[in-house]
């Protein structure tokens, strides 16, 4: 039986300023598919989701939906005709609890003689949870006193809200925006098993992701776009992570992905030693060695404890128990601040909301973390400043007009990699890295894991959480697995001995 098309795009652009976000792409959707939509930072992947949803109106370009023109207001009317986004950057209201934030904007289906009854608001919204596999939510709770992975299943429910609302002929349409950066994979594949539902359903879902694995594996066809533009639309089956990385970079997969030929060894000076450390209720009885030149790893699920070390060595939380030596000298810091004194550096993993200050400018937010060194006669030189914010723009390719331009503007890729600039050029001597690829595209991924090589070369030591364990192991020099706050094993992972993901998960769980 052929599908009918739900949604259409054509030749839609859109420009901010100077800058062409879009240069005229396309968009097909028929009903009950996934269609995979990927393409490197700045390809205008969030920029046409924030047009389909409202949020943005395009120059050029017409929209249909279930062939009527298209053209919403704000979300609300987006809503209304069936099309529910989750954003990249979350959109929840921390302050408000999980109910208000699932049917905010929807409270009028509560209100009886101007008077909201809260019983029946939270009982269904529970029923909504319950629905994504998330019923150990309590809809009572305040957003802000969850975790980013938990408050991600709360915007895939508020999502999947609107499609109970749809219970007609007319389906609806659910775009996710890197829904799964923040996931771990049983949460990810929970998720898969809830678009499944809704595209048996007849739903149709765009599914925006840097994870080509994951893209092959939960979607129909896949769109590919390039600077703004249209690279490629195919079938899944005609598609693998080779051609589909060809069409979004523009060029051929290198051979050392993880640029394994640039592993050196270590030295034998140890920069930072951890000796019992424990943090109560967190982790306990950690103790290990970080050399001069390093890259050592860390693999556990979300809860293992992993986070938490780092949060402990940047200065974010004190230990409540061992002692951590840094340099040979005993420290415990109760603040990032005193940590940087020591050359020691954390990028977050929520770097969106803790890394950057997006109401300044690119130039600034590089020199935050390193203003001591552009001072000239006891002031900060923006001559210096600007100078290098244009040289780290080059390096890690950052798509901007400018050195003045505001982080706000950019994708949220290239938001990243600003962080990332940030974090390089501080001089830090230990650099602890949160996910520092998450949300990044794989053209950017191996620009970002060369500069990883670079630094360590210098002498320069890394802390690394990956994005995966394949990241991890591959980019460290020596692993340590993490299970409910121990660490229950140690890898060897020089080059031709990295430990397996069979080896590494067995001790994870």
């Amino acid at each position: 039986m052929e599908k009918k098309l739900m949604f259409s795009a054509k030749n839609i652009k859109k420009s901010f300023y100077e800058t062409q976000a879009l240069k005229g792409v396309d968009l097909d959707v028929y009903e009950g598919e996934v269609i995979g939509l990927i393409g490197e930072n700045g390809a205008g992947k969030s920029t046409l989701l924030k047009i389909i949803i409202g949020v943005q109106g395009q120059d050029i370009g017409e929209m249909m939906m279930h062939g009527k023109a298209f053209s919403p207001k704000n979300p609300l009317d987006a809503n209304a005709a069936g099309v529910g986004m989750v954003y990249q950057e979350q959109s929840l209201i921390t302050s408000l609890s999980v109910g208000q934030n699932i049917f905010f904007g929807h409270e009028k289906d509560f209100r009886k003689f101007g008077i909201v009854n809260w019983k029946k608001m939270y009982e269904d919204a529970k029923g909504v949870l319950a629905e994504v596999g998330s019923d150990f939510i309590n809809p009572r709770k305040k957003v802000i006193d969850l975790n980013f992975a938990t408050r991600q299943m709360i915007e895939i429910a508020k999502v999947v809200n609107i499609t109970k609302q749809k219970e007609g002929d007319e389906k609806c349409l659910i775009l996710l925006d890197e829904p799964t950066s923040v996931l771990n994979e049983e949460e990810t594949q929970r998720l898969f098993v809830e678009i499944r539902k809704l595209t048996a359903k007849g739903h149709s879902v765009v599914f925006v992701s840097h994870r080509l694995d994951e893209v092959l594996e939960i979607s129909d066809r896949v769109y590919v776009y390039k600077d703004g533009g249209n690279a490629g639309n195919m079938p899944v089956e005609a598609a693998t992570e080779r051609i589909l990385y060809e069409l979004m970079v523009g060029r051929e997969t290198t051979t050392e992905y993880y640029k394994l030929e640039k592993q050196s060894e270590p030295s034998d000076e140890v920069i930072l030693e951890a000796n019992d450390l424990g943090l109560w209720g967190k982790f306990k009885h950690c103790s290990f060695k970080l050399h001069k030149g390093e890259i050592l790893g860390f693999c556990g699920v979300v809860g293992s404890g992993k986070e938490e070390i780092c949060s402990v060595l940047c200065g974010d939380e004190k230990p409540t128990s061992g002692a951590l030596t840094v340099k040979g000298r005993a420290v415990k810091y109760s603040a990032p601040v005193h940590a940087l004194k020591d050359g020691i550096l954390m990028i977050p993993k929520e770097r969106l909301v803790e890394g950057v200050i997006r109401s300044l400018s690119v130039e600034d937010n590089i020199a935050l973390s390193n203003a001591k060194l552009l001072k000239k006669n006891g002031l900060v030189s923006r001559k210096r400043v600007g100078e290098q914010a244009k040289e780290w723009i080059k390096k890690l390719n950052i798509k901007t007009n400018g050195g003045d331009e505001l982080v706000i503007q950019l994708s949220g890729g290239n938001q990243q990699k600003v962080v990332f600039s940030r974090a390089l050029v501080s001089e830090a001597d230990v650099l602890i890295l949160n996910h520092p690829t998450r949300g990044v595209d794989v053209g950017a991924k191996e620009e970002i894991y060369n500069l990883i090589r670079d630094i360590v070369a210098e002498g320069k030591s890394v802390i690394l959480l990956g994005d995966t364990l394949e990241e991890c192991s591959s980019m460290s020099n020596r692993v340590l697995v993490m299970r409910d706050g121990l660490i229950t094993g140690e890898f060897n992972a020089a080059v031709g001995e990295k430990p397996s993901q069979v080896d590494l998960v067995s001790l994870m769980v």
